[in-house]
């Protein structure tokens, strides 16, 4: 047993820890090595405690949501691994929780790089008519888990009558990981609907920040420059139609489905509309570069393999190695650079990789 391990459960008698466990059945690319220890807490309690604990003791820690969108080192990952699945979800009273009232113009708009064509490339599903404008509904606040998983939160709030979740149908993720990454759903960001979010610091001790602190942008927040640990969030929704929510949800979860599923979504965030106009390309997704410019479709290294179905998408279709995964994005962010001039960035995340084996890629 080692000093970790038995530090841990004599702390925390009430949690599992587990040696050696297999973190890649948690990815949606089923690749990655162990963790040195591994931990699901149940409740925020036990989440909030265990985090602290580690902080304070400035113990090897890391988090791991949904697993949609992180590559995991073939080493794996040392130190405590903690996957936080409370699932709770608190519809709050306004009079006894709200603090100001909300301005929808407090918040700069965030460019989405939304444009797609359908004509050419493999971003072929369209945003544009499912969308609309429910910012003069009643508003109503609700606060969720950072483990909560998002289509759990997004069916049973339509059930309850609230919308503004809608737009992130069929995103595998967890609420923490959505806010960490500012997730994106055709034109909308999940940091329009955030009124505050509960913290672990770097040093253990709990905080509540407010939305003008989240410093969202396309696919980044604060918590990509700091330690701090997401808990939970106070969302303002909507007393919307649910009916049309509910459609929203589910037509533009039929569209997504042509994704490919043993990936980690999008490898790349899409280029601009400015870089997409000095460029003179139709759209702004990666996809279209990789098939139309790098002519890399179906590029394949080992196991790992650019997708049939959209350029921007590295599946794994047999037991590829996370060094394999490297490579095929390394290939297509040299040769993007070398043809366009344009630095393709990842919006993935790396765990567990020396700095020398994300040489070229980050």
């Amino acid at each position: 047993m080692s000093e970790l391990l038995a530090k841990l459960q004599s702390q925390f008698p009430q949690l599992e820890f587990k040696e050696q466990y297999p973190l890649a059945q948690h990815t949606t690319v089923k690749i990655g090595g162990p963790a040195e220890l591994y931990c699901e807490t149940k409740n925020s309690q036990d989440f909030i405690a265990l985090v602290s604990f580690m902080r304070k003791n400035n113990l090897p820690l890391t988090l791991l949501g949904w697993g949609a969108n992180t590559l995991i080192s073939d080493s794996g990952i040392t130190g405590l691994v903690v996957r936080n699945t409370s699932q709770t979800i608190t519809i709050l009273d306004s009079e006894g929780h709200t603090t100001r009232t909300f301005n929808q113009q407090e918040q700069e708009r965030i460019a989405a790089r939304w444009q797609s064509d359908s004509q050419k490339g493999t971003f072929t599903y369209e945003f544009s008519d499912l969308d609309y404008d429910e910012s003069e509904a009643e508003r109503v606040l609700v606060e969720l888990d950072s483990g909560v998983s998002l289509p759990y939160a997004i069916n049973i709030l339509i059930q309850q009558g609230i919308t503004g979740l809608q737009w992130y149908s069929r995103i595998p993720a967890t609420v923490g990981g959505a806010i960490y990454n500012n997730i994106h759903g055709g034109t909308h960001f999940i940091s329009e609907v955030i009124k505050s979010i509960a913290v672990i610091d770097e040093q253990g001790k709990s905080r509540v920040l407010d939305k003008s602190e989240l410093k969202a942008g396309y696919d980044v927040s604060r918590f990509h420059e700091t330690d701090e640990t997401i808990v939970s969030a106070v969302f303002s929704l909507y007393k919307g139609d649910t009916q049309k929510a509910a459609y929203v949800a589910r037509e533009w979860a039929v569209r997504k489905a042509i994704q490919p599923q043993r990936s980690l979504g999008c490898v790349f965030q899409n280029i601009s509309n400015e870089v997409k106009d000095k460029l003179g390309y139709p759209t702004t997704s990666v996809g279209y570069i990789v098939e139309h410019v790098l002519n890399k479709k179906g590029f394949q290294i080992g196991d790992a393999k650019i997708s049939e179905k959209h350029g921007a998408f590295i599946e794994n279709v047999g037991n590829a190695t996370a060094k394999e995964y490297l490579e095929v994005i390394r290939t297509v962010i040299s040769q993007t650079e070398r043809k366009t001039g344009v630095k393709l960035k990842p919006e993935i995340f790396f765990l567990g990789f020396k700095k020398s084996e994300l040489a070229g890629i980050v």
